[in-house]
């Protein structure tokens, strides 16, 4: 027996659209845009892993300027009161750097290791740097000055 099947697409389009407006900066250089974080002093930073690189966008989207990131990076977060950038990387580490990007540390999970850490939050009010370690299925808390392990959960 063969069975005969009546598909039907429907496509809908919800409000209006026209105060939408294309920016043809907001992607120009992306590969593949991963994570993003607020900019202090406005804008955004957005982690684009294939290119090894963070960009930072202002907020009509235009590039202010990209960042190499050799370890490419994943996840990112920015410190509320000391301004450090934390950018978690495929090599399995977490780097601290500056506001120009220059590394200053790493995140010291010891006496554990990373394996795959993934996404980053600050905690606004304590400043702790929270991990998440996909691979190892936790999430560590960070010290934000010192970047001493304080405390994990998950196994």
């Amino acid at each position: 027996m063969i069975a005969s099947y009546l598909i039907t697409v429907t496509l809908f389009t919800f409000g209006p659209t026209s105060n939408l407006t294309y920016s043809g900066s907001i992607t120009e250089d992306l590969q593949f845009p991963g994570r993003l974080a607020p900019a202090p002093g406005g804008g955004v930073y957005v982690t684009d892993g294939p290119s090894d690189q963070v960009i930072h966008y202002d907020a009509g989207g235009a590039v202010v300027g990209s960042h190499a990131i050799p370890e490419s990076p994943v996840g990112i977060a920015v410190h509320p009161t000391n301004g450090h950038i934390f950018v978690s990387r495929l090599d399995g580490a977490v780097g601290i750097y500056d506001a120009s990007f220059s590394q200053v540390g790493t995140l010291n999970p010891f006496p554990f290791t990373m394996d795959d850490p993934n996404d980053i939050a600050v905690h606004p009010t304590t400043g702790e740097v929270y991990v998440t370690d996909s691979a190892a299925h936790r999430v560590m808390v960070f010290d934000g000055t010192t970047g001493v392990l304080a405390r994990m959960w998950g196994t």
